[in-house]
């Protein structure tokens, strides 16, 4: 794939040192403008369009693409990945050295072969962003990227290509995501994310570091931060982009927030927490620990939430939330087995999933408040 625009692209690169360089390479780091990507390169075809045996990446879907729109329109500061470009040869006009890093001014002949290697929903969404009748605007943003010089006649050698597939292999076939819980909790752009943090500093001090930030269960942890963040959407009764637009407005937020939190510190009261720090205790032989227990506890919050908002008065009445008369401790109990929450496999006791709204209906049950639609259902 060459210049789609049919012009040459200057460059100012560090000259870079990595293990790849063993394979005959060149490696270089660089910046370029939304608009420079945006003119000078081009996408893959999809594998409807380009045989499979040619590609050297994944195809580009409308979900990643729209993915990236979105967060556009919703990030008050947008930031990108860098970029990895491979292109088959490089024109160096000059060398220099800049504190102590080789840097060199080049350019990527018209007639080059160039392919993104890493980046091209990214780019994707970079050429429609400029192509926008407001667009221009942004073509002065820049966005990083790591190129590789193959020294190969064309990027379609075997040599080449094989060396293209590895690298997106590298990246992304063992590429380990972080967990659900350090994801969210460090999304601060999102709504929910900041109420959910909010509680989480708000929480009574029985409960005081009980939720597992990063999804790490240790010693004394009630739930992680994904489960912590389940119960409060079960108690709302609402998605994370629903709530961008309720949570928005400062007295809907300060407002739910209230609620949330009058919530959240009854139900940790009920909670045997002290047991957490019980070194003869084991966290997973407690019930009321499991993620299934922290999203059944939100649903009872909305039961209750459903139930004051039916009544006439409109009073609190968050103290319906009482020490639970069912075994929560103990996750082998014959209890669990009867109500169909857990089985017997051979030696071992498990949970069976998606028993969440069995469970909220039990301790609704227990605790004399009218279920929800939701556990109803």
């Amino acid at each position: 794939m060459t210049s789609p625009c049919g012009d040459h692209l200057s460059l100012v690169l560090f000259k870079g040192n990595e293990g790849i360089g063993n394979l005959g390479v060149t490696t270089y780091e660089g910046m370029m403008t939304f608009g420079e990507l945006a003119k000078h390169t081009r996408i893959e075809q999809n594998s409807d369009e380009l045989d499979e045996s040619l590609k050297c990446q994944r195809d580009v879907d409308n979900a990643r693409v729209n993915g990236l729109k979105t967060y556009w329109e919703n990030s008050k500061g947008t930031v990108f990945p860098n970029l990895t470009l491979f292109v088959n040869e490089l024109d160096v006009n000059k060398t220099f050295s800049v504190a102590g890093r080789n840097m060199v001014e080049a350019i990527v002949d018209a007639g080059a072969d160039r392919f993104i290697s890493d980046g091209q929903g990214r780019t994707t969404f970079i050429k429609w962003l400029v192509a926008q009748p407001e667009g221009e605007q942004f073509a002065g943003h820049t966005i990083s990227f790591k190129l590789i010089v193959t020294h190969t006649k064309s990027l379609r050698t075997e040599k080449a290509m094989t060396i293209m597939k590895q690298v997106f292999a590298d990246y992304h076939v063992k590429l380990k995501k972080p967990n659900k819980s350090i994801s969210k909790h460090f999304n601060t752009s999102c709504q929910l994310t900041r109420l959910t943090n909010e509680l989480i500093d708000a929480l009574p001090e029985s409960a005081n570091g009980r939720i597992a930030l990063h999804g790490k269960i240790t010693k004394g942890k009630l739930w992680t931060y994904d489960q912590f963040a389940t119960l409060i959407q079960r108690f709302l009764k609402i998605t994370p982009s629903k709530a961008s637009t309720i949570l928005s407005d400062e007295a809907s937020y300060k407002a739910i927030y209230a609620d949330c939190l009058a919530f959240i510190t009854q139900a940790m009261q009920v909670l045997p927490l002290k047991l957490l720090d019980d070194e003869t205790v084991s966290h997973d032989k407690l019930m009321f620990t499991r993620a299934i227990f922290a999203s059944a506890l939100g649903y009872v919050g909305r039961s209750l939430y459903d139930e004051m908002l039916g009544s006439d008065s409109m009073d609190p009445t968050w103290h319906k939330l009482v020490a639970l008369d069912m075994p929560i401790e103990d996750i082998k109990a014959k209890f669990w087995t009867e109500k169909k929450i857990t089985f017997v496999d051979g030696d071992s006791i498990k949970v069976i999933k998606a028993t969440d709204k069995r469970i909220g209906s039990l301790i609704c049950q227990s605790m004399k408040i009218w279920p929800c639609p939701e556990l109803m259902q």
